[in-house]
């Protein structure tokens, strides 16, 4: 992540006299839509701790003015004449590195460009069509969220820290659960020491997935799942790019299949992708259960299901993203016996979730995110799960 030092013709009203103390996160608007160009402008001017840096029409528009406005990031459009939103990207991650937030669409090619943009160095992006851009507010409210969370900058209005509803709206373990999970049998021996790999990520998590899975190669002895905080629209064309660039399979998961070895299967946006164990094996369970979960799929939710149904036989991932999703659910993980695996603050691009579970002592090992796929292949190649006490 960069962060850049003020700068051109706009820095001097970093000193406006009406702002709050502290230097003001200065954004770069990029939209062929006068319209939504305008309307964003609105939305982010009013803050105190934002600064309109420059509007641009065009990807030609904004690389003229850059050195000029020196943005701290940038939100762009990748329907535009000319340049375009992808060839923009890579100019633009080419000249000067900084946290890009794509303005995007799930219809037609919408989706399969903002995943695009996402492998060539976007941050994060926002599906304009779940928000009205007549409706201020709903919008207002993530893109400051992303803009705040991308740049590292910490909210300066009195917000109270409310809890995570992924986490309040999904289950304590109970007595009862404790018991059923203690009784359950023991999973069929094999000569590999997992039954499967869970990951979780959320900001800037596409392309740390797609590192870490090209790291395993073709052959993996488990089934791999995957959530993936993205609106609806947005995993199947996820799902697609990893399986077109991986020699992995990789589809989105389809609810009641059964797993199977060398398969990455992605929870599809909108549902929450579990693992239940039959007399068949490890199967799919999609659901909307907790409704009020923060996000579909949760990953809490997910690594709480891999903990019932593999128990010490199963590799919990959380990866980089906002909140504290996947936290609660990984410290489950490991009090079962799993191995489970954090990235480290230096490789995130937010490092909120991997924070968390830190913080609750839920990761048996904190890695930078290149050494996530190495590590997978030593625990993979082994044939019982490393005692805890017996360290990495």
């Amino acid at each position: 992540m960069h962060r850049l030092p003020p700068g051109g013709d706009v820095s001097a009203r970093r000193d406006d006299p009406k702002r709050p103390g502290g230097p003001r996160v200065r954004v770069a608007v990029v939209d062929d839509s006068t319209f939504i160009r305008k309307a964003l402008e609105r939305m982010l001017r009013d803050h105190p701790q934002i600064e309109i840096a420059g509007s641009a029409s065009s990807g030609e528009e904004l690389l003229a003015n850059l050195e000029r406005w020196r943005p701290d990031v940038v939100t762009l459009d990748l329907d535009m004449p000319g340049m375009g939103g992808l060839e923009t990207l890579d100019h633009l991650m080419a000249r000067r590195p900084l946290p890009v937030i794509i303005m995007s669409t799930h219809s037609g090619e919408g989706a399969p460009l903002t995943i695009e943009a996402l492998h060539r160095g976007a941050v994060d992006f926002i599906d304009k069509q779940r928000y009205s851009l007549v409706d201020f507010a709903a919008l207002r409210a993530v893109l400051l969220d992303k803009i705040f969370q991308v740049t590292g900058t910490e909210l300066q209005e009195d917000v109270a820290d409310e809890p995570d509803a992924a986490e309040s709206s999904t289950e304590i373990p109970s007595l009862a659960d404790w018991a059923e999970r203690r009784a359950a049998p023991e999973p069929p021996p094999s000569r590999c020491a997992f039954d499967l790999i869970a990951i979780g990520a959320s900001t800037g998590g596409p392309p740390t997935v797609q590192a870490i899975l090209e790291d395993l190669g073709a052959s993996v002895p488990v089934p791999i799942l995957v959530a993936q905080h993205m609106p609806v629209g947005f995993t199947q064309a996820f799902a697609e790019r990893l399986n077109a660039h991986l020699a992995l399979t990789v589809r989105e998961a389809q609810d009641g299949e059964r797993l199977l070895p060398s398969t990455v299967y992605i929870g599809p946006a909108g549902q929450h992708l579990r693992v239940r164990r039959g007399d068949e094996g490890l199967r799919v369970e999609l659901g909307r259960h907790p409704e009020s979960a923060a996000h579909k799929p949760s990953v809490d939710v997910l690594f709480r299901s891999v903990a019932t149904a593999a128990g010490r036989r199963a590799i919990g991932i959380l990866l980089t993203g906002m909140g504290r999703d996947g936290a609660r659910g990984l410290a489950r993980v490991r009090d079962v016996g799993g191995h489970t695996l954090v990235q480290d603050e230096a490789s995130s691009v937010v490092y909120g979730m991997p924070r968390a579970a830190v913080m609750l002592d839920a990761a048996r090992e904190v890695l930078p995110a290149s050494r996530i796929g190495p590590r997978l292949r030593e625990l993979l190649a082994r044939s019982e799960p490393e005692n805890e006490d017996a360290g990495a």
